[in-house]
């Protein structure tokens, strides 16, 4: 049987891409290997655009010099990098889900560490990221001088992206955990300019700040503040669960911290939409090198840095088998 799955980039400016190109095309059937078409329209044929340009893949994605115009540290070993980018770029990172690539200039390639867009400003063409310290690539980026190599955009930052779009006039729950806080800006700006009734729980985490409030104090939503994996906060999300008719989820933070939504959800049986911070370990971000690969019981072995997966099925693949 044929996995139908959707990729982020079908249809956009950098498909067909070199998956096409090498028939391992995540959406269309036939740039698989087989005979026959079955995949999810998107308005735009793969084979044909993948044809139509000579068999070979669209320009890919571009690096970028970035300029820092500001560096603050924000909370224990986390900081907000302030980046100035083309205008352009800036306006492709406005949607929810949307990450980038950057290192260190006088670093090699492989330094490459994708961040989430906390907020993307297209009239002054800069975008702002937070991240924390932990690794090798990441302790790096606390050296950064001058200027950084940005390479993007990139949309795959969230599964479940088309929950988080397409709902309106609904009650809606965001829970924001830590460093994961700043993926959370974009959704809740998409879930408020769609009149949805957003209450967002915000958890400090191991960040030891809640570093969005001053993006936020001007949006229309009830706040709360709770460590999220405490059983205080499993009380507190039952009852807004339990109370408020909750159309959509998003959980922003670990894998754990989705289980246990997951886990909430399944004891009051109720069907929420459900959004989560894609947590893959992603390195090149073009399904290529193999690095975020992943293999679910139905759909085999799939690529999360580009497609949109359900995201109960990646996340108990991931907690409860590994």
């Amino acid at each position: 049987m044929h996995r139908r799955l959707e990729c982020i980039d079908a249809g956009s400016e950098y498909c067909p891409c070199y998956l096409a190109e090498t028939k391992n095309c995540i959406t269309c059937s036939q740039l698989q290997g087989k005979e026959f078409c079955d995949c999810n329209w998107t308005g735009t044929c793969i084979l044909q655009e993948l044809t139509m340009n000579r068999n070979k893949v669209k320009k890919q994605r571009d690096y970028y010099n970035g300029g820092i115009e500001e560096f603050d540290k924000i909370g224990q070993d986390s900081f907000l990098l302030k980046l100035k980018v083309t205008k352009t770029l800036a306006r492709q990172l406005k949607e929810p889900g949307s990450y980038v690539f950057i290192r260190d200039n006088n670093l090699p390639q492989y330094f490459d560490t994708p961040m989430s867009v906390m907020k993307s400003d297209e009239l002054n063409g800069t975008i702002t990221i937070v991240f924390k310290a932990v690794g090798t690539k990441t302790n790096q980026l606390k050296n950064i001088k001058d200027n950084v190599l940005i390479k993007g955009p990139y949309w795959n930052g969230v599964l479940g992206l088309s929950y988080i779009k397409k709902v309106k006039g609904e009650n809606c729950l965001v829970l924001a955990r830590g460093i994961s806080q700043a993926p959370s800006l974009l959704s809740l700006e998409k879930l408020v300019k769609n009149n949805n009734h957003v209450t967002l729980i915000l958890d400090k985490g191991s960040v030891g700040e809640i570093f969005i409030n001053d993006y936020i104090k001007s949006m229309s939503i009830e706040i709360f503040e709770e460590d999220l994996m405490s059983e205080k906060g499993s009380v507190l999300v039952k009852h807004i669960l339990t109370n408020k008719n909750i159309s959509l989820i998003f959980s922003a933070g670990s894998d754990l911290l989705h289980m246990k939504i997951i886990k909430l959800i399944d004891e009051l049986d109720i069907k929420p939409y459900l959004a989560v911070t894609n947590n893959t370990e992603i390195c090149c971000g073009e399904g290529i090198c193999g690095g975020c690969t992943t293999r679910l019981k139905n759909e085999g072995r799939v690529k999360p840095c580009k497609t949109q997966i359900d995201a109960r099925k990646i996340i108990e693949r991931r907690v409860l088998i590994d």
